[in-house]
């Protein structure tokens, strides 16, 4: 019998500890060897090997786990091609599990990167969603979710534009989830996220978000004053930092936690240690999300530094991770990859646009990405008869992931990577199809980064 290295097998080696880390970038699976054995094992690559000589070149128990980790296959062995086929087949598991509700798509800022409202048309009218809008999409979601493959904890977004310049909705769409729970038509589980810049938040914002259950509050906050206010001014020009201070301010008195959203843009890519230094020391933040920017054309500029923009964010994302595990706060974009490699579970895609979410826009439409509102491709009408779990635009969408994807087969993150933006893709290169160039510098790093820290633990031991 002879062997071969599986097509999914790649090498990390650790910086000075004279260990490397053997691979499966498709089931996850991973063996730490030495240098020495490592070098042995990269002449399988070029073709094939006896089992009798393989031996004599690997301990037995060293074969034993590579051959489990399934690095190590028979010559004639198709096993690593029937394992990509079966991963493949969650792409077909059809569930709908989020819900956008777009209660504007106006907004009191001018933010210098926002995908949304700098993608809006010369002459686009922004509108207030209605009562009657938002709960046919919350009636939409309800019949999503009764025939949808199992979902944990289904999430409702109020989402914008700013949405708390929609109080009258959002307070009516809070009540109607209430009733629908009530009903047993919504999971009590179900979430609520207010996705928000924080400067209105007053009193009356305050008692509306007290009658939510399951509320997660998501400030926009990209540091401090004088980082933020370049990145995320008002109309006028005039910095938006004090008035959300204030705004963090009164939802923390009121005993209503709020995490944060960080964006990198090219205003903060450089200092986003420092940014979550000061996210911990002076606002005690328990839990934040960095937000790769996503391309729209206020950033056509960025084109031109997309290679030196990408490794800086994937860098300082990595920097931050660590100085936030060493104080206890949850920081989303890596956690999100760090659990899956550790359950050994692929991240089939890391947006819900990818078929598994409902974006309802103010004027009546849903689609599966809130970056088209203004444009509204991909976006089709409300109505009584919709069934997005079948609807070719939502099935297009669930397809799109790395698992699908040839130009992605031989890379090191086909597994935890989950494709990134497909906006992005799309606006950058023309189809959904396409790579989002900025994920894959991030998704790269950040599984070579979790597989030297694997080494490191190994090395103590």
């Amino acid at each position: 019998m002879a062997y071969r290295l599986s097509r999914f097998c790649h090498f990390v080696s650790g910086k000075t500890d004279g260990l490397t880390a053997v691979y499966n970038a498709l089931t996850l699976g991973v063996v730490i060897v030495d240098v020495e054995i490592a070098e042995r094992l990269r002449s399988l690559s070029q073709g094939m090997i006896s089992a009798d000589k393989l031996e004599t070149l690997l301990l037995p128990e060293v074969l034993q786990q590579l051959i489990q980790h399934k690095l190590v296959l028979p010559s004639e062995s198709q096993t690593d091609l029937a394992d990509y086929l079966q991963i493949q087949q969650g792409l077909e598991c059809r569930r709908i599990g989020i819900l956008y509700l777009m209660l504007t798509d106006a907004c009191n800022l001018a933010c210098r990167y926002c995908f949304v409202e700098n993608a809006m048309p010369q002459y686009y009218k922004f509108s207030l969603m209605t009562e009657a809008t938002a709960k046919e999409a919350l009636d939409l979601f309800v019949k999503c979710l009764a025939s949808s493959d199992t979902i944990e904890e289904p999430q409702i977004i109020f989402y914008g534009g700013e949405p708390l310049m929609n109080l009258v909705v959002l307070e009516k769409a809070i009540d109607y989830i209430s009733e629908l729970k009530l009903q047993g038509k919504l999971p009590f589980n179900t979430s609520i996220t207010v996705n928000t810049n924080g400067t209105l938040v007053d009193n009356e914002v305050i008692r509306i978000l007290k009658k939510a259950e399951s509320l997660n509050v998501a400030i926009s906050l990209d540091g401090p004053a004088h980082i933020h206010n370049t990145c995320r001014p008002y109309h006028n020009q005039q910095g938006s930092f004090q008035d959300i201070m204030r705004g963090y301010r009164t939802l923390s008195e009121s005993d209503i936690e709020a995490g944060f959203c960080c964006t990198i843009s090219r205003y903060n890519v450089n200092n986003l240690k420092e940014i979550a230094v000061w996210f911990v020391k002076e606002l005690d933040a328990k839990s934040l999300g960095f937000n790769i920017m996503i391309e729209n054309d206020a950033a056509t500029s960025l084109r031109g530094e997309l290679q030196e923009y990408a490794e800086q964010a994937a860098h300082g994302i990595i920097q931050s991770f660590r100085f936030f595990r060493e104080n206890g706060v949850y920081e989303d974009r890596i956690m999100r990859k760090v659990n899956s490699f550790i359950e050994g579970q692929v991240y089939y895609y890391d947006c819900g646009g990818c078929g598994h979410q409902l974006v309802a826009s103010p004027d009546g439409l849903v689609g599966v990405c809130q970056g088209y509102c203004g444009t509204k491709k991909n976006f089709v009408n409300l109505g009584p008869d919709l069934n997005p779990l079948e609807h070719p635009l939502w099935n297009e969408w669930r397809q799109r992931s790395p698992l699908s994807m040839e130009q992605c087969r031989d890379c090191i993150a086909l597994s935890l990577c989950g494709g990134g933006c497909p906006y992005s893709a799309d606006i950058r290169h023309g189809t959904i199809w396409s790579l989002d160039d900025i994920f894959c510098v991030h998704a790269q790093k950040t599984v070579t980064f979790l597989l030297e820290e694997l080494i490191q633990e190994c090395a103590k031991d």
